[in-house]
């Protein structure tokens, strides 16, 4: 079998495995027939934002373009313009198009493919902010004084045409030729950041993973994904109107999904403090009074936020420190109580910016609009759709990662522990075509003594050589085994700079030898 068709097979079964719905239902495609480009010259009830200059950046390839941002330099200040696709006129509630919706919960992103929430005639095509074309958006206008504070803000159904659709490389190229456009967004991004670094927010460091392929359509690398400046600017003015949303769906008393993060688990602090002592000496807050009293339900509790804040720095640049101060943390959902937000260091946040791949947004929508509806178990639902997503999207990378990896079996390879459990060791690795990948070594497959687990101190101790295992340490490993289907990669130990004396018993088979005693 080529490799070509051996990556498809096993791509096919990885799908079937995942349970991925590329097809969507007959009444779905149905409900999406009556839709037409007309009305957008129709309807002449909204505001017509046609007359800003409005620019779409998204990464290279994107089909759903859901939005845009338009940026007005003022006497006081600056009138900033977020444009969102205006999905919710298309999906009504309790409509065939919004049960498949909620039921998917998101856009599904894989390597090779993209598994849509929503038809492509819509995620592609009429929701989608398409340049020098008429389409729908759902705007927030946000009033800035010089230095970035919010005066005011409103949600306005508009009609927009972008003006410019472009990349975020393609960004930051007019940025460095001074495009008058870009460089005001690059300005107003800025006072933003600076006033949110002034207040405080975590900025973690973490690296993500993509895979590239050639023209085949074959698996050629995994890379990081880069991220520059031009993707901070859209992100900050995703963030302001992220926020106004949560700010109107309280004011307004509507029936909100708020983007939560709870403050650290005690515990996970507890054990934090533990595995990286060295990451708390100099702190401002001493994490031993803190612990004493210290519960974990209020996420904006600024004691917690400040020490956070000094791991993060004291962490930079070190992407496997960083990863551990991102484990001790909480995981983000969504809660129909507005509770707030820890890393980001806010009370009030939403999501309003992505309804075209994600269906918290789309209901924030509704609810703005005067849609009215009963939340009930929804937040439940959809935070078990974005486990499974990206639980699939981790699958998927690790299953391009084991693709590569088959034709390094029997390689030795320089490794990192991960982590340690009774049956074995994991450890992550980086070769020149993948630049990270994680695998295990069986505790069958650590040589040279018979290891014990240590439950508490989560280590592997050699009976006879006292040597030990730790997380955080370098050893050499070889390939042995790979499943790409299941992104596991099985090694073996062959040399290691694990900590540990010799035991009284070892000393004696060493003397023993030395005289040559067997």
């Amino acid at each position: 079998m080529r490799a070509a068709d051996n990556f498809e097979s096993l791509k096919s079964e990885f799908m079937q495995n995942a349970e991925l719905e590329k097809e969507f239902p007959k009444e779905v495609l149905e409900e999406t027939q009556k839709f037409s480009k007309e009305i957008f010259t129709k309807d002449k009830s909204r505001e017509n934002f046609c007359h800003l200059h409005v620019i779409c950046i998204d990464p290279l390839g994107a089909r759903d373009h859901d939005d845009a941002i338009s940026v007005e330099e003022t006497m006081g200040g600056y009138i900033l313009g977020v444009h969102i696709a205006d999905v919710s006129h298309f999906v009504k509630q309790g409509s065939a198009l919004d049960t498949e919706a909620r039921k998917r919960g998101y856009t599904q992103y894989l390597p090779w493919a993209v598994i849509p929430m929503l038809p492509d005639i819509l995620s592609g095509d009429l929701c989608s902010l398409q340049e020098n074309e008429n389409r729908f958006s759902f705007s927030c206008i946000i009033t800035l004084d010089k230095k970035g504070r919010m005066q005011k803000y409103r949600f306005a159904k508009g009609i927009i045409k972008v003006s410019r659709s472009i990349t975020y490389e393609q960004a930051k190229e007019l940025y460095d030729k001074k495009d008058k456009d870009i460089c005001l967004l690059a300005r107003v991004a800025a006072v933003m950041k600076k006033l949110r670094s002034e207040n405080g927010m975590l900025e973690m460091d973490s690296t993500e993973y993509k895979c590239e392929f050639n023209k085949k359509g074959l698996p050629q690398c995994i890379v990081p994904r880069q991220t520059g400046i031009s993707n901070s600017w859209v992100e900050e003015c995703m963030l302001a109107a992220n926020k106004c949303c949560a700010l109107e769906l309280q004011k307004r008393k509507l029936s909100g999904i708020y983007r939560i993060h709870e403050a650290p688990d005690p515990a996970d602090l507890a054990e934090l403090m533990q595995s990286e002592p060295t990451l708390f000496f100099d702190s401002p807050i001493d994490p031993n009074k803190l612990l004493k009293n210290y519960t974990g339900n209020n996420s904006q509790e600024r004691q917690i936020f400040d020490l956070y804040s000094h791991l993060v720095k004291k962490a930079k640049k070190d992407p496997s420190i960083t990863n551990r101060i991102l484990r001790s943390m909480q995981k983000a959902i969504y809660s129909d109580k507005c509770t707030g937000h820890f890393a980001l260091h806010w009370k009030d946040y939403a999501h309003f910016t992505s309804p075209i791949r994600r269906y918290a947004d789309l209901w924030c929508h509704r609810e703005l609009t005067g849609k009215r509806g009963k939340i009930n178990d929804l937040c439940n639902v959809i935070n078990e759709a974005e486990i499974k997503n990206q639980k699939t999207e981790r699958k998927a990378l690790k299953f391009c990662a084991s693709y590569l990896l088959r034709n390094e079996i029997g390689q030795t390879f320089k490794a990192e522990i991960q982590g340690i459990e009774e049956f074995g060791i994991f450890i992550s690795i980086s070769t020149p075509t993948v630049a990270q990948a994680d695998g295990l070594v069986h505790l069958r497959d650590v040589p040279g003594d018979f290891y014990v687990y240590d439950v508490a101190k989560k280590t592997l101790l050699g009976k006879r050589t006292g040597k030990r295992f730790k997380k955080g340490d370098k050893v050499t490993v070889k390939l042995i085994k790979v499943n790409p289907l299941k992104g596991e990669n099985d090694f073996e130990i062959v040399k290691s700079s694990s900590s540990g004396s010799a035991s009284p018993w070892e000393k004696r088979e060493k003397k023993g030898r030395r005289f040559g005693r067997r």
